[in-house]
């Protein structure tokens, strides 16, 4: 493989859950019991923020509120705007190094599959401790020119500051969660039935095709660090309605078959 390819290869990055400002504010118990949640900052443009969970394997989750100040007419410009609260909205695929995309868009093109990636954009927040963070976002749009239900592919977050920066996960306090938690063990994404076809070939273009795949409709992710569990895997089915999102997360000994984080929002857990 050559280290274009290489460094063209998706890693697992975020999960992003939407709520209000008052439940990130003040984070109710079941979370705080579950998770060890740390403060993120205010995103570039000031409409959203953040809180961060860390996990052992790299990846993490984010809550992201919008401030209530954000008028309906710019909450409604954002991706996430229209979004249910207390809901997985998106998911994110970060890479090495961020010239490397340009790979990953040309293997989607070919993959036509009715979706693609517009040209990354810059984002980025401010930590608590003053630390500037920068990356640029790459999302993806229909053949039609609208971008897809977020979620249904994933956005990429490419970072230009070190992506320790953005997560400091290694040999970190933090990572250590009361349920045992060490990292995502599966994404899977249900899709209308006439959507299946185009987003199974969008997924083989973004993860190499049968290079990682592990069925007709599920590949083999890469995170920053491999747990003993194996490789994170990213499975595509049908649904019967909009677009669903679930994660099943990588556990450990001790850990509960399932955790409800929020009202209605429940991750299983495998150990």
């Amino acid at each position: 493989m050559s280290a274009d390819e290489t460094n063209s290869r998706p890693v697992l990055d975020h999960l992003v859950i939407l709520v209000s400002e008052t439940t990130l504010a003040t984070l109710p118990d079941r979370l705080r019991d579950s998770f060890l949640v740390v403060t993120g900052g205010e995103h570039t443009g000031g409409q959203t923020f953040n809180k961060l969970v860390f996990f052992r394997d790299g990846s993490y989750v984010e809550l992201i509120a919008f401030y209530d100040r954000v008028s309906p007419e710019d909450r409604k410009s954002h991706r996430w705007g229209s979004a249910k609260e207390n809901t997985i909205v998106d998911w994110a695929f970060t890479l090495p190094d961020e010239a490397s995309f340009v790979h990953v868009q040309k293997r989607v093109v070919e993959a036509d599959g009715g979706i693609t990636y517009d040209d990354p954009w810059n984002m980025g927040r401010k930590r608590p401790d003053g630390v500037e963070l920068k990356w640029s976002i790459g999302a993806p749009r229909q053949a039609d020119g609208n971008p897809p239900p977020p979620g249904t592919v994933p956005f990429w977050c490419l970072d230009q500051t070190p992506r320790s920066l953005r997560v400091p996960y290694e040999d970190n306090p933090q990572t250590k969660h009361p349920t045992g938690v060490l990292g995502i063990a599966e994404v899977r994404i249900s899709v209308p039935a006439d959507k299946y076809e185009g987003v199974k070939k969008v997924y083989a273009g973004i993860l190499d095709g049968k290079n990682h795949a592990t069925s007709e409709n599920s590949w083999e992710a890469v995170v920053p660090t491999l747990l003993d569990a194996g490789a994170p895997v990213i499975r595509v089915e049908t649904s019967s309605g909009e677009r669903e999102l679930s994660v099943t997360l990588a556990g450990s000994a001790g850990s509960p078959g399932e955790i409800e984080v929020l009202p209605g929002l429940i991750f299983t857990v495998r150990s």
